[in-house]
């Protein structure tokens, strides 16, 4: 079903809806969005047919009226807005049809929760496939309620917090309080996969909503001294911080010269994905990258960005990235 026709350019957002109460919030995001850059909006609705082998008259083509129905609710919504709205059902697999719309489009948004999230999962498993394989960056945003009222909330927090920062932490000049990350887009920084790439995208965000920019790297160093290590390893984890905090200030640097918008860097001897998702308790956005250190090999999604989809609080971007080669 096409509302609108489209003009051919790749760039627009892409939003995929099922009529639930977070489908309705993810549109709102990709309107708002497409307000601020001037670009179109498709909204996408997926719908799978009976697999019956005989399907009787009366009961084929039913999928897809409801998608249809869905979609002229939320074309009615985009009346009004100055934003060209292009409206599509598609036959197959949510994720599938998302991905693949990824192709030719400059953002994909999907709420975090649909109808057909499995029972337990924080991260619904279209929201993880989209992801973990759009072709370009994804925004996944979460339900509309207050943070704390979030199932993801009570594992937001770090273990042993507010105490958790004394473990190491090291920040640019200026900062009072490490645990604080309110009025920002926070981004979690590998140094050895684009962080500069990644972190303008967070740069972008900031910029449109009026944000500070909050570069965040973590290692956990001191995470293994619950068993007996060597001395000098014990001696070395300071100048190890410094190392990791020295390449994290030379990013926000690059970065700082590309942007007007204010820059700051932290590094947390901590685990990232729990960093990352106590920031997403203050932050308004979170950005990470499909892969990092922690990433398993052959998974499009690293171990830490997956972490951090399921137990933050805040919209999260997911930026496709590739690990930087010597």
């Amino acid at each position: 079903m096409e509302h609108v026709e489209g003009n051919g350019k790749s760039g627009h957002v892409v939003v995929g809806v099922d009529g639930s109460e977070n489908s309705k919030r993810a549109f709102d995001f990709a309107l708002s969005i497409a307000q601020l850059h001037q670009r179109e909006v498709k909204i996408v609705a997926a719908f799978t047919e009976p697999g019956y082998e005989y399907i009787p008259a009366d009961v084929y083509g039913i999928a897809r009226k409801q998608a249809e129905h869905v979609l002229e609710d939320f074309v009615a919504r985009a009346e009004g807005t100055g934003v060209q709205v292009t409206s599509v059902a598609s036959e197959g697999d949510a994720a599938g049809v998302l991905i693949e719309a990824s192709d030719v489009a400059s953002l994909v948004v999907v709420g975090k929760r649909g109808r057909s999230r499995f029972a337990g999962r924080f991260l619904g498993s279209v929201s993880a496939s989209v992801a973990a394989h759009s072709r370009c960056p994804s925004l996944i945003v979460p339900a509309k309620y207050d943070a704390k009222e979030l199932p993801e909330a009570q594992y937001a927090k770090m273990p042993d917090s507010p105490g958790w920062a004394e473990t190491g932490v090291i920040t640019a000049d200026g900062i009072e309080d490490a645990t604080v990350f309110r009025d920002s887009v926070v981004v979690g920084i590998d140094v050895d996969a684009e962080p500069v790439e990644t972190a303008l995208h967070g740069a972008r965000y900031a910029q449109d909503h009026g944000l500070k920019l909050i570069l965040v790297a973590a290692e956990p160093l001191s995470g293994s001294l619950w068993i007996p290590v060597s001395p000098i390893y014990r001696a070395e984890i300071p100048d190890m911080r410094r190392e990791v905090a020295s390449q994290l200030e030379a990013v926000t640097a690059q970065v700082a010269s590309q942007t007007d918008v204010p820059v700051e860097w932290r590094f947390y001897d901590a685990h990232p994905a729990d960093v990352l998702a106590e920031a997403s308790q203050t932050a308004d956005f979170v950005v990470v990258g499909t892969r990092g250190r922690g990433g398993f090999t052959g998974l499009l999604l690293g171990s830490i960005s997956q972490a951090v989809l399921n137990r933050a609080v805040a919209p999260v971007l997911v930026v496709p990235q590739t690990r930087r080669t010597q």
